[in-house]
């Protein structure tokens, strides 16, 4: 059985959306995660693993395939943990599948937990600018991704407080929109290099002019035509 999950990769400043592909089907036992995926998203094989067992499920003797759609944008970061455990279970049959305006995101700890996730700020724009209704996402992230309007922010404590919910056992509320106003009693500033992704020797660079006082110029030197 396919199962699929929506969720995003942050490129740059920017958000993109992914779409999470599980197939379930008989073979030899294993998950193969396919998709560009970066050494992190590798790993999260033994982190949904275990989450899932955490929750009581045992996990079948299947060959788990798990897609990451575009096949030929990188994948990089742990925020593909939680969809790709949805997945799973919906194609295992454990929870229903789930609907395709909504969009999960999140880092899994072994116990099932979720973790603080990087990025969710471009992450939820996207959702609110694609029409989703929901973005699933750990609590500890949702106060930060409250301040973006015009999207329910479901924030969840662990895998298996959302396996409740997709069964109807368990309501989760969604977190009322935050006030810009409430950030203007601390700094804040426009732009931070914290947001972006890659760019690693571009940023060491800047980092060091700021930090000396020194001069910088970037230019853009786009590929030159070629004159026929």
């Amino acid at each position: 059985m396919i199962a699929k999950v929506a969720s995003c990769a942050v490129v740059g400043l920017d958000a993109l959306p992914i779409g999470v592909e599980i197939d379930v089907a008989n073979g030899l036992p294993a998950m193969i995660v396919v998709g560009l995926p970066d050494k992190a998203v590798q790993e999260s094989r033994e982190r949904v693993r275990s989450a899932i067992v955490s929750t009581g499920v045992m996990l079948p003797a299947k060959r788990i395939v798990v897609n990451l759609a575009p096949a030929d944008l990188p994948k990089a970061g742990p925020a593909y943990d939680l969809p790709i455990a949805v997945g799973i279970l919906a194609g295992l049959g454990v929870v229903p599948p789930v609907e395709p305006d909504w969009l999960f995101l999140g880092e899994l700890a072994l116990d099932g937990e979720l973790r603080h996730t990087t990025g969710v700020l471009p992450m939820v724009i996207l959702a609110r600018d694609q029409g989703y209704k929901k973005v699933f996402l750990p609590a500890v992230n949702a106060p930060e991704a409250s301040l973006i309007q015009g999207v329910e922010i479901m924030g969840l404590e662990s895998l298996e407080q959302l396996i409740h919910y997709l069964h109807g056992g368990e309501s989760i509320n969604p977190l009322p929109g935050a006030d810009f106003a409430s950030l203007q009693e601390k700094q804040t500033y426009e732009h931070d290099m914290s947001w972006v992704k890659g760019q690693e020797q571009v940023k060491r660079v800047l980092e060091i002019a700021v930090a000396g006082g020194h001069n910088l110029s970037l230019i853009h030197i786009s590929e030159p035509t070629r004159p026929y």
